[in-house]
This record gives C-alpha cells, sequence and structure tokens, in this order.
C-alpha cells in the first residue's frame, strides 16, 4: 500500500510543480470541499487504471480517460479546474492533510481489490484442472489480436468441461468474439480429424460473464482438446482487442453436475 501511494503522489507531484507557484492565491470557493476528495480521487484513480494488479486496473480502465475524469467531476459538481485548485492547494499548504485524504483513498482501493479477488468462487475441492495455460489473459496487453490457442492432451472418454470468466468491453473491435474448442485425432493432415464443441459467443458489455462448455467424449482415437479461449473471425487492417479472461478451469466429468477427482 506503501508503494502504492508513492507511486499516485509522484504522479501529483509531476502534475504540481509543472504548474504550481508558491505565490498563487486560490480562493476557497475554487476548492473542491475535503469530505468529497476521497470520493472523487477514488474514482479518479480507478479510472486511470493506476492500480498496481494489472486485473484490477484493466476492469476499470476507460478507453477515453479524459471524458471518464470530467464525468467522475460533474457527478459531484465540480471541474476539472477546481480539483487541479484543490490539489495545488493541499500540496502547497496541507501536505499531511493531502497524505490522510490518499490513506483513506488507498484504503477504500485495497477494499474494492479484496472484493474483486473474492467475487467468484474457487475451483471445487479436490477437481484436478487439466487447463495448462495462464490462469489471466488480458488485451491489448497480451497482444492486440491474440486468440489464445491451446493444446491439451486428453486419454480417457468422458464429459469434459471448460468455465472461464470473461469481460469484453464495448470499444473490443475483435469481431464475433467467442470460445472455440473442438476434440482432435490425426489422420496424417495437417487439420486433423475435428469434433467441435458448441460455440460460445462472447457479450461485449464489459460485465465479467461466467461461460461453460462442454462435450462427450466417446471415441478414444481422438487423442488432444484444442481450441481459441478468444476467437475472433479474421479482419484486415489495424485493430485490437480489449477483454479479459480468468479462472480458468478445464475438467473431466462424470455428469453434468459430478466431477471425477
Amino acid at each position: 500500500m506503501n508503494r502504492l501511494f508513492q507511486i499516485i503522489l509522484f504522479l501529483s507531484i509531476i502534475l504540481l510543480v509543472s504548474c504550481y507557484s508558491k505565490t498563487e492565491t486560490i480562493s476557497k470557493k475554487d476548492l473542491v470541499k475535503s469530505k468529497d476528495m476521497v470520493d472523487i480521487l477514488t474514482e479518479v484513480h480507478l479510472a486511470g487504471g493506476v492500480l498496481i494488479l494489472p486485473h484490477i486496473s484493466r476492469r476499470f480502465a476507460f478507453k477515453d480517460s479524459t471524458s471518464n475524469y470530467e464525468d467522475i467531476l460533474r457527478k459531484y459538481g465540480y471541474t476539472k479546474t477546481q480539483l487541479d485548485n484543490t490539489m495545488k492547494y493541499y500540496f502547497v499548504k496541507r501536505p499531511k492533510q493531502l497524505q490522510e485524504i490518499y490513506d483513506e483513498v488507498l484504503t477504500r482501493l485495497s477494499e474494492i481489490e479484496t472484493k474483486l479477488e473474492t467475487e467468484l468462487p474457487p475451483p471445487p475441492e479436490g477437481v484436478k484442472n487439466l487447463w495448462e495455460g495462464k490462469q489471466t489473459y488480458s488485451f491489448p496487453e497480451e497482444g492486440v489480436k491474440d486468440p489464445v490457442w491451446f493444446d491439451i492432451p486428453v486419454k480417457d472418454t468422458g464429459t469434459y468441461e471448460l468455465s472461464l470468466s470473461v469481460m469484453v468491453y464495448p470499444d473490443d473491435k475483435s469481431i464475433n468474439p467467442g470460445i472455440n474448442v473442438f476434440f482432435w485425432k490425426d489422420n496424417g493432415t495437417p487439420d486433423g480429424i475435428r469434433d467441435y464443441w458448441t460455440r460460445v459467443n462472447l457479450s461485449k458489455d464489459e460485465v465479467l460473464h461466467q461461460y461453460t462448455l462442454s462435450k462427450k467424449l466417446t471415441d478414444t482415437t481422438f487423442t488432444r482438446i484444442r481450441g481459441w479461449l478468444l476467437d475472433h473471425d479474421a479482419q484486415s487492417g489495424i485493430w485490437e482487442k480489449h477483454m479479459n479472461a480468468q479462472s480458468i478451469l478445464l475438467t473431466k466429468v462424470k455428469s453434468s453436475n459430478e466431477f471425477i477427482k
């Protein structure tokens, strides 16, 4: 938490030192009320993606940060100029009170972080996760167009189930995003023989959705589960994804609700 305070305060210092004179006089009517400062700064730093943990900052990142920054201030009845003046005033005149304000901001950010990390249930106890990739994928950080190909060996027949949580932002530029999985066996050709699962389409609504898809394997000559975790249609030109996936679980189950341990 101390490191986060240093990062936030450092960003504030860069702004203030560059534009503030100690001789400058600021009227109290141009200041944000102290009771509103914590609320505003909490939302501003969430919108700006200043949080250290990447998956938390991405969840609150906005494409047009300036527009969202001004929207936050408007919600509380202030302007950007008033907030800038208030930050300048506290930094020069009341630095101790500024640190107290940021301590409260950090406490709130920590509470949000804890809530987000615990809102999804853990995998059932004793379940073997066959997934061999990472547990978190975020775009565009991972690469602007990566569909996240995976290739996992299977030995036994039975029902296999893939579940994960995915958030796709409204400004995501991928066409027809979805989860695409198939059983695969070798027949001497590059593509092999594929038995596709039912494809799941992803919603671009900035909501963290839990997706589950499954299929029964009856033929032991199929030896792999393959697919694209965050698939999309081909398109030309410059574009990028804006989405993330987490809590990925691939299991073999006896039935729709009974896991094999």
